[in-house]
């Protein structure tokens, strides 16, 4: 079973944590938040963010999208790296691609750069991170499947995290598609569906051409120190 959304202002922020590990234990919790847009949360939610021990908030999205729906000050460091931001940027003209999985299999392999700063952000934060987009679903997911892969998750609950934002996002579709209409993009059906096929798909390709998380990380350069921090505190143990 997968985590659910908990804030009132977001429609996708979900915890992490908790979830079973293949060498026991579980993911720990109140460590990774992944998250849609930030721009309604409620004072509810800011509270609930600060006793969770919100350090860093980290912005998938391109510059365009942040203009569009700045996130809210909430105390704490907030980091932009900015992922797809070329697809972003010629949304209007070309439209946004159907196939999502190819797009995910092109941020593992041409975005290593912008991944590598957003992990070594996290492996510097010891409190804890709030990664998001706009959806909560495409450069949040790939980022989720690579923490998730690390922490050493069976990959059908990656998957099953992964395809979990659309039955989230389905009651709210009538604002995203709006929002993603008014941005220009010609085919926001796939950019809001999340089938399992997409996943399933990226860690195919993870593991036939870089072999783990771990190996991937480290290939495109994060430090095996700062590796072993975010494994460290990827886990805890159950009671």
């Amino acid at each position: 079973m997968v985590n659910k959304p908990f804030l009132q202002g977001t429609h996708n922020t979900r915890e992490l944590g908790g979830y079973p590990l293949k060498d026991g234990g579980q993911t720990k919790k109140n460590r990774f938040l992944r998250s849609d847009s930030l721009c309604g949360l409620t004072q509810e939610d800011r509270q609930i963010l600060k006793e969770k021990g919100l350090s860093l908030v980290i912005d998938l999205r391109s510059e365009f999208e942040q203009e569009q729906a700045p996130d809210p000050k909430l105390g704490v460091e907030h980091l932009s790296f900015p992922l797809l931001d070329q697809v972003n940027s010629g949304m209007s003209a070309s439209g946004f691609p159907s196939d999502m999985g190819q797009v995910y299999i092109g941020l593992l392999d041409h975005s290593q750069n912008t991944i590598k700063r957003v992990f070594e952000a996290m492996a510097d934060t010891a409190g804890c991170v709030l990664f998001h987009c706009t959806a909560g679903k495409d450069r949040t997911g790939v980022t989720a499947m690579l923490l998730l892969d690390l922490a050493g998750a069976e990959e059908d609950l990656i998957v099953e995290d992964y395809a979990a934002t659309a039955l989230y996002l389905n009651p709210h579709l009538k604002d995203q598609l709006a929002m993603l209409k008014k941005m220009g993009i010609q085919d926001p059906d796939a950019v809001l569906g999340s089938p399992k096929s997409n996943m399933i798909r990226t860690l195919d390709h993870l593991r036939k051409t870089y072999g783990s998380a771990e190996k991937y990380l480290r290939q495109i350069g994060l430090s095996g120190a700062k590796i072993e921090v975010l494994k460290e505190s990827l886990r805890e143990r159950v009671e």
